[in-house]
């Protein structure tokens, strides 16, 4: 009996002296909270810019020749010329993103050009022992108006643009009879279309890539050394152009 009345109180005491024990321990060290660093803001493209720009000019003229009263000339009804050369020059402009990454904008350009190419005038001659006459086209400006719209992912921009174009064309005809030429200039009108890449390399330094389709529409006119026949150019052409341009102030997403 003795024996079983020590063992409770032993079991007793140890148990009423566990909280003591419990609160002896030393506490568990509190919970340290790390503070994540703040995510750089997204890149921009609200703004205006000036940039410069290079690159080539490929131009397809396609003359066919008429009498003065509209009918078909004795030659070879259609001909086709190739100038190519050199572009560069400046352009300006201004865009808006909005939240959800698309941009829109609007930009001027002009170029310098030093494009030019010439073909037979009327390659195989229905007239015996004629020798071919000879047009070459020259352009030495060019500018445009245009819209552009596009999507941002952070510093890349891809856009499409389009709008209103202007060619200084010059067409030089050339007789092979005499040996005169005619030189016949005018701006010519027309639209294009096209589509770039840009990549902003630095907060207001910006790459881009840019191909743009011109159509500058026909147009009719007699030259002297060729009359009484009427000649009708129709004149397309394709551009490649690099450029870099520097971006004013900084728009409403951290830049």
């Amino acid at each position: 009996m003795m024996k079983k009345l020590l063992l409770g109180l032993t079991a007793a005491a140890a148990f009423t002296g566990t909280p003591a024990l419990a609160a002896d321990l030393p506490a568990p060290p509190a919970a340290t909270y790390y503070k994540a660093p703040p995510m750089a803001p997204l890149f921009s493209w609200t703004g205006c810019y000036i940039g410069a720009d290079a690159g080539g000019g490929f131009i397809n003229d396609r003359d066919s020749e008429r009498t003065a009263a509209g009918g078909p000339s004795p030659f070879s009804p259609t001909s086709s010329a190739s100038p190519a050369g050199v572009m560069a020059g400046g352009f300006l402009g201004c865009n808006y993103q909005f939240s959800s990454g698309i941009v829109i904008g609007a930009e001027g350009d002009a170029n310098w050009a030093n494009i030019r190419g010439g073909t037979a005038a009327f390659p195989g001659s229905a007239l015996p022992g004629l020798a071919n006459d000879f047009y070459e086209t020259r352009s030495d400006f060019q500018a445009s108006a245009r819209g552009r719209l596009g999507y941002a992912f952070n510093r890349l921009l891809v856009y499409g643009t389009g709008g209103a174009a202007w060619a200084h064309i010059t067409e030089h005809d050339v007789s092979s009879a005499t040996g005169l030429f005619n030189d016949t200039s005018s701006t010519r009108p027309g639209w294009t279309v096209g589509a770039g890449l840009e990549y902003a390399f630095l907060n207001n330094l910006i790459g881009r890539v840019e191909y743009r389709y011109s159509d500058f529409g026909t147009f009719s006119y007699s030259p002297a050394v060729f009359a009484p026949f009427v000649e009708n150019h129709r004149i397309t052409e394709n551009q490649v152009l690099v450029g870099l341009s520097y971006k004013f102030g900084f728009g409403p997403m951290g830049y």
